[in-house]
């Protein structure tokens, strides 16, 4: 069958509301804000629109409601070249919303999110025709049946799937046997393992995704960089310096960038300066979703990058 995406996606998609501040307000106190902004948002969602960015063929499946805000991440989507037609609609319900405030002083961000009125993902929603039609299939643990479901039917089809995984449960246990290549934040690696270092953390990781068929381990933690490990060896991948605005979406578009280099068949020494620099370039703008660069912005950057050390 003829690969019609370069990554399909199954995870969270959320409407973000996004505004900037110059420290964290205390208690009772109104503060100005030099504006507020909407942008499409979720670590699966996210990760799509960069593939798209970058100039690769992706397409979301998972429900969503019929609200303003599952509206806008619909269009959202579409304006970006995120294929839709996978997406159930669901009457009556909304999607994840997140309030986001974002001190560029301090170089992070707080996230107030709610998944209460977010239609549920079922099995069903993923088929073996869609997934056959991707070169890699992207999940998250936010939709944790169907992301299961199509992992599973990814690895009976021998297509690459690319994993990010945030706190415990939310079918982290189940959904972990069928990552071929797992990404997780340093804060995941220290609950789970106790690894202070990405190093550490992502020697663990392999360890444990090795015997189930697991190919490679990442361990993220911003300015610190990234480390990989896998059978041929390991690479620890430095973050690049750029003005930071906003880190938001950062872990997200090192996964599309990520899932995007497998599906055009690089190896990770490629895809891991890649990545790093896709996630420098987001830092510029305000939310998540703004600053993802386009392919010809990332080449540029990566010849004249320097590495934080």
């Amino acid at each position: 069958m003829e690969k019609t995406y370069d990554v399909i996606g199954i995870g969270c998609c959320a409407f973000d509301i996004v505004a900037e501040v110059q420290r964290y307000p205390d208690p009772d106190e109104k503060v100005g804000v030099p504006g507020i902004r909407t942008q499409g948002g979720g670590l699966v969602a996210t990760a799509l629109v960069a593939v798209a960015r970058l100039g690769g063929r992706c397409a979301y499946i998972g429900p969503l409601g019929d609200d303003y805000f599952a509206q806008f991440c619909v269009d959202d989507f579409e304006r970006e070249g995120v294929d839709t037609h996978l997406i159930r609609r669901v009457p009556g319900s909304s999607v994840v919303t997140a309030i986001i405030v974002a001190c560029p002083q301090a170089g992070s961000r707080m996230i107030l999110a709610t998944a209460a009125d977010n239609p549920v993902a079922v099995a069903s929603d993923v088929s073996e025709e869609a997934v056959r039609r991707a070169r890699v299939l992207h999940v998250d643990n936010f939709q944790p049946a169907a992301a299961l479901e199509g992992a599973r039917i990814a690895r009976s089809l021998g297509i690459p799937v690319t994993m990010d995984l945030e706190g415990a449960g939310r079918g982290v246990e189940d959904i972990l046997a069928f990552g071929d290549y797992v990404i997780v934040p340093l804060a995941f690696a220290r609950r789970r393992y106790a690894a202070d270092a990405p190093a550490d953390g992502a020697r663990a990781l392999y360890d444990e995704i090795a015997p189930q068929g697991g190919k490679a381990a990442v361990v993220t933690a911003g300015v610190g960089g990234s480390f990989a490990v896998w059978a041929g060896g390991s690479l620890r991948q430095p973050a690049y310096k750029a003005p930071v605005v906003d880190t938001t979406g950062c872990g997200d578009v090192v996964h599309g960038a990520f899932a995007l280099g497998l599906a055009r068949g690089w190896d990770l020494e490629r895809i891991m300066p890649y990545a790093s620099a896709v996630a420098a370039l987001k830092c510029r703008e305000l939310g998540g979703r703004a600053g993802i660069p386009t392919e010809d912005e990332v080449r540029e950057f990566l010849s004249c990058a320097e590495p934080i050390t």
